[in-house]
């Protein structure tokens, strides 16, 4: 959806962050802006996807500087935003400050907590047993139970800051052969190198027609896995470290065509689509895609689940700044130990270095042998400048030539 920069400057009669700022805060907090469109008159257009739970009260211009001021509460509104009192409120939530943050993994004090609700015109009361009461205005139809009170919560306080923890590996009771069945898939594929990837449900194209679509390019339920796959191959391609690194995907999700002859009837079924890419030593990319019914061996393999699952993994957090590449290559005697160069180039790379060092040339000449490793640096806090990059390296530099070894 496409709002005004101005229409919802004009709801503020103080400060208002500039359009650069306002796209980076609320696209970090749930509400992506995919590009900002300047206009003749000095204005700037933000498309922007909504999520289809905020769709009540998100999708107006009144709706979206509610939200901005949530975001930025020291922005004063032209017009108090009233919060829900107890003649109001579309519903009303019991929650505690030790469950919320249970949920999370958070130790927010309880009033954090209600600045938060606050701030999206949710009122708390008190109660005399300690627990709270969430009063939830008339719009916001996506807040209902405390699970929900938890994700706004989670929201506002910026998913950055949520710790990353593993979850428990609990089955599920009466567990039906499809979920036995997409996990064995899962197993299998993972163990053939493969990485999972998620595709929006709601595309620009397809045969079942979304009534009211919340985005021009998601009017659609998709009817393959295919095309989505096709495109996230060709984007990890893009981002390789080496010419000849592979790209392996797969998505296990639900397409959706309709039944021919006009009638209504919409069909959905789970498919399972691969994806591989490599540039080198020629360009490759292949896609397949089956039903899931068609892994026939593995849903008459009646061995228990648990021996597909793997419970000794921890998850890695991926960093959401983008990472900067650097090459080094060095000049050693021939008999030097490769590890311990690389050893070297790591322990002075310092914490920001997050892959490598990896070798990718070799060659010896005259009693030497050069060396070239690849480097990546990234942060978990900030986009990294050349600058603190080229320190970095500078260091690294340094350490090398110290063992009296020449930097290329």
């Amino acid at each position: 959806m496409r709002f005004s920069y101005k229409q919802l400057r004009e709801y503020f009669s103080s400060d208002f962050p500039a359009v650069e700022e306002l796209a980076e805060v609320l696209t970090m907090h749930s509400s992506e802006v995919e590009e900002i469109i300047p206009a003749d008159n000095g204005d700037w257009e933000l498309e922007i996807k909504i999520l289809p739970d905020r769709s009540g009260d998100a999708k107006t211009a009144l709706g979206l500087a509610r939200e901005i001021n949530s975001l930025f509460p020291k922005l004063t509104p032209k017009e108090a935003w009233l919060g829900a009192d107890q003649s109001t409120a579309r519903a009303e939530i019991i929650f505690t400050v030790e469950q919320i943050n249970g949920l999370l993994g958070v130790a927010l004090s309880r009033e954090q907590m209600i600045d938060f609700l606050n701030r999206v015109r949710v009122s708390v009361v008190k109660n005399d047993d300690g627990t709270l009461t969430a009063l939830i205005p008339a719009e916001r139809l996506d807040l209902n139970i405390k699970e929900d009170l938890a994700d706004e919560v989670a929201r506002l306080l910026g998913y950055d800051q949520i710790p990353a923890r593993q979850l428990s590996v609990e089955a599920p009771a009466g567990r039906e052969a499809t979920f036995d069945l997409i996990n064995r898939v899962r197993a299998q594929l993972a163990g053939d190198g493969y990485n999972e990837i998620y595709g929006y449900t709601f595309v620009d194209y397809g045969e079942v027609a979304v009534e009211k679509p919340l985005a021009s390019d998601k009017a659609y339920l998709r009817n393959n896995l295919s095309e989505g796959m096709k495109r996230e191959v060709e984007f990890n391609l893009g981002r390789v470290l080496f010419d000849d690194d592979e790209v392996k995907l797969f998505e296990i999700g639900t397409v959706f065509s309709s039944l021919p002859d006009g009638q209504t009837v919409v069909t959905e079924e789970i498919r399972v689509a691969t994806g591989f890419g490599c540039k080198k030593p020629k360009l490759k990319l292949e896609i397949t895609e089956k039903k899931l019914t068609d892994f026939a061996d593995l849903k008459n393999n009646l061995a228990d689940l648990e021996n597909f699952i793997n419970s000794d993994v921890h998850y890695q957090p991926v960093s959401i700044y983008p990472r900067i590449i650097r090459d080094i290559a060095v000049w050693v005697p021939e008999e030097t130990d490769i590890e311990l160069v690389g050893s070297e180039i790591k322990t002075s790379a310092g914490p920001l270095c997050v892959e490598g060092p990896i070798l990718f040339d070799e060659f010896a000449k005259e009693g030497r042998k050069s060396l070239a490793f690849r480097l990546v640096f990234q942060s978990f806090d900030k986009t990294l400048s050349d600058d603190e990059v080229n320190k970095e390296m500078e260091t690294v530099t340094a350490k090398l030539q110290t063992n009296g070894w020449e930097v290329r």
